[in-house]
C-alpha cells in the first residue's frame, strides 16, 4: 500500500488553446500559397496580390511570441517557470524536436 501513498497529484498544466493553433495556420497558408506561387504564373496583377505576404509574417509572429511566452511561464503566475530558465538550451531543443 505503499505505491499508493506515493502517488502525488498532477499539478494543473496549462490547457492548449486551439483558436491559436488555428490563427498560425491561416496566416502561414497564404505565405506558402505565395511563395508557390511566384513560380506558376507570369501574371503581374495576381503576382502583386499573392505577394504581399509581409503582414501576414508580422502576425505570425506576433502569434508565434505570445505562443513561446505561454509556454515559458508558470500557470496564474507572472513568473517565468524556474527548471526552464536554468537549462534554456534544453528548454530550446525539446521545443524543436
Amino acid at each position: 500500500m505503499a505505491g499508493e501513498d506515493a502517488v502525488k497529484p498532477k499539478a494543473p498544466s496549462k490547457p492548449r488553446i486551439d483558436a491559436i493553433d488555428g490563427c498560425r495556420f491561416a496566416l502561414v497558408l497564404p505565405i506558402v500559397i505565395a511563395h508557390f506561387a511566384r513560380f506558376s504564373t507570369d501574371n503581374k496583377r495576381l503576382l502583386k496580390i499573392l505577394t504581399q505576404e509581409n503582414v501576414l509574417v508580422g502576425g505570425f509572429f506576433v502569434i508565434s511570441g505570445y505562443v513561446a511566452a505561454y509556454t515559458a511561464t508558470k500557470l496564474g503566475e507572472r513568473a517565468a517557470d524556474e527548471r526552464k530558465l536554468a537549462r534554456p538550451e534544453l528548454f530550446f531543443w525539446q521545443k524543436v524536436m
